[in-house]
């Protein structure tokens, strides 16, 4: 049932709305007095954080828009690759990371996250045709002739290599990739988080790809900061709250993800 509501989705709202102008990949010199919210943002992954015709868009922005309002900054998006996100936000180059992060206690050891915003969970990403092959989850990915892609260093790549002791892994460096190493036939599944791959599932229903909606964990994104940054950190959470409160962000997030509503508030 959940998968027939999904492919019936459009996803012509997700991309036209939230859109925000590019900014440089470098900080450059803040101005004196001048207060900033830098944001990191990786922008590999939709419908949270991409881009789109020159421009950063995705629910990330629309959260990161908000958040300056609240606190009474200038917003700047400083885009970084995954990995430099925590280097950077401990640096100093970024005062917060609002990049779909999932919580997680290696990360909590470096850095501290306001109140989760959303539940997820990693899901995989499959051929239409082999879809009986994989129905039943992650206990299906493990077996040795499944080949099997992740985007490195995220939450689904971490729970592949733990598990998966035999079989092909191939570790890609963005979620295109991925997908486009499904389309080729060089891997049977896409390990990833659920709002990302059910993107990629509709946009590439006409090429044959689906969505397994068995959940193989249970996750809480967030936006990270720096453990020593206690002003942003209650910033963040007092904005989320007044957003919940409101009701403005179960709105927010369903307006991206639209199945969000039927799959976890059921």
């Amino acid at each position: 049932m959940l998968r027939n509501l999904f492919f019936s989705l459009s996803i012509a709202g997700i991309l036209c709305s939230g859109c925000v102008a590019s900014h440089q990949s470098a900080v450059s010199s803040d101005l004196p007095g001048e207060q900033l919210l830098k944001v990191g943002i990786t922008t590999n992954a939709p419908p949270m954080a991409y881009r789109e015709n020159g421009k950063i868009t995705g629910l990330e922005t629309e959260f990161a828009k908000g958040l300056a309002e609240y606190s009474g900054r200038k917003l700047r998006f400083v885009e970084l690759k995954w990995k430099e996100q925590i280097p950077a936000l401990l640096s100093g180059k970024i005062n917060i990371i609002m990049s779909a992060m999932t919580v997680t206690d290696a990360r909590r050891y470096q850095i501290a996250f306001a109140d989760p915003y959303m539940v997820t969970d990693q899901v995989s990403l499959v051929r239409l045709s082999e879809y009986n092959r994989f129905s039943s989850g992650f206990t299906d990915l493990l077996t040795p002739t499944v080949r099997i892609g992740t985007v490195k260093a995220t939450t689904g790549d971490f729970l592949v290599t733990r598990d998966k002791s035999k079989g092909l892994i191939i570790h890609y460096d963005s979620v295109a990739q991925g997908v486009q190493g499904l389309l080729d036939k060089k891997i049977d599944a896409f390990v990833y988080d659920l709002p990302m791959n059910f993107y990629m599932a509709a946009k590439y229903t006409d090429q044959g790809l689906t969505a397994v909606t068995v959940p193989m964990t249970k996750e809480f994104i967030a936006w990270g900061i720096r453990k020593d940054d206690t002003k942003l950190l209650a910033l963040a959470n007092g904005y989320l709250q007044e957003i919940k409160s409101s009701g403005k962000l179960q709105q927010m997030i369903i307006r991206w993800i639209p199945f969000y509503e039927r799959l976890f508030n059921k």
